[in-house]
C-alpha cells in the first residue's frame, strides 16, 4: 500500500497542477486572455489536487486503522481474550 499510494498522491498532485495549467494556456491563447486563463485554472486545479490529496490520505488512514483493529483483534482472541 505504501509505495502505491507514493504514486497515487504523485499523480493527483501533478495532474491536478498541469493539466488546468495546459488548458488554461490554450484557453489564453485562442481567446487572446492572457494570463488569467491559466491563473484561474491553475489555482482551481491546486485547490482541486489539495482536496483529492486530503481524501486520498483520510481513506488510506481508515483502511491502515481498520487493518489494525483487525490484527489486535486476533491477537487477542489467539491468546483467550481479556483475562
Amino acid at each position: 500500500m505504501g509505495l502505491a499510494l507514493v504514486f497515487r498522491l504523485s499523480a493527483l498532485t501533478l495532474g491536478a497542477t498541469f493539466v488546468p495549467l495546459l488548458i488554461g494556456i490554450w484557453i489564453d491563447r485562442a481567446f487572446g486572455t492572457a494570463p488569467f486563463g491559466a491563473l484561474i485554472l491553475i489555482v482551481l486545479g491546486i485547490l482541486t489536487g489539495t482536496v483529492a490529496t486530503y481524501r486520498t490520505v483520510q481513506d488510506a488512514y481508515r483502511q491502515i486503522a481498520a487493518r489494525a483493529d483487525k490484527d489486535r483483534q486476533a491477537r487477542e482472541d489467539s491468546r483467550g481474550g481479556n483475562l
